[in-house]
């Protein structure tokens, strides 16, 4: 458990100063004429957005709703952090670990600004999202977290935890 609470933190602090240094930095050096600033041609470009929204800025101004979201994703991320397990559940327990960081990571941005500060931006995703008629986005670390951590709860519940089932109702049968 202590390396989930190492993970929450370090996640936590590497959002929380990469969003500082985007809010002090980006804005004095972009312009109307160039609004981004690319940092790898076609793939990666540096911006500032302040999101009132969730992703993609929908339901803007809803920070109560978010909140009240926020605070019941973190009681159920506890509770699945509380079963976390470095040693037999690495895919799991880095998922909640991530789960944790980037949620609260966005969460203090809405507290003390009232929004979340939001400064990476993927130009190659533009033509992809327009297909389906969405906006390309900006999004920041902890979003970034918590899509990892999708993606890694997603691994663990279909593939490493009917493994650890199967072993377990094994090691269940031989002892009986």
């Amino acid at each position: 458990m202590l390396i989930g609470v190492i993970i929450i933190f370090i996640t936590l602090f590497l959002d929380q100063v990469t969003k500082y240094v985007a809010k002090a930095v980006i804005p004095g050096i972009i312009t109307p004429q160039n609004p981004n600033i690319t940092w790898i041609p076609n793939l990666l470009e540096l911006s500032y957005y302040e999101n009132t929204g969730a992703s993609g800025g929908i339901l803007k101004d809803a920070q109560l709703l978010f909140m009240i979201v926020t605070i019941i994703a973190l009681v159920v991320f506890g509770y699945f952090f509380l079963q976390s397990d470095f040693k037999h559940k690495k895919t799991y327990s880095w998922a909640i670990a991530l789960f944790i960081g980037g949620t609260l990571g966005n969460a203090i941005d809405r507290a003390l600004l009232g929004y979340v500060i939001d400064f990476l931006h993927y130009p190659f995703l533009g033509p992809i999202l327009n297909v389906f008629g969405l906006s390309n986005f900006y999004n920041n670390l902890a979003d970034m977290y918590l899509s990892a951590a999708i993606v890694l709860f997603a691994i663990d519940l279909f593939f490493f935890e009917p493994k650890r089932l199967k072993e377990a109702k094994n090691h269940e049968q031989n002892s009986a």
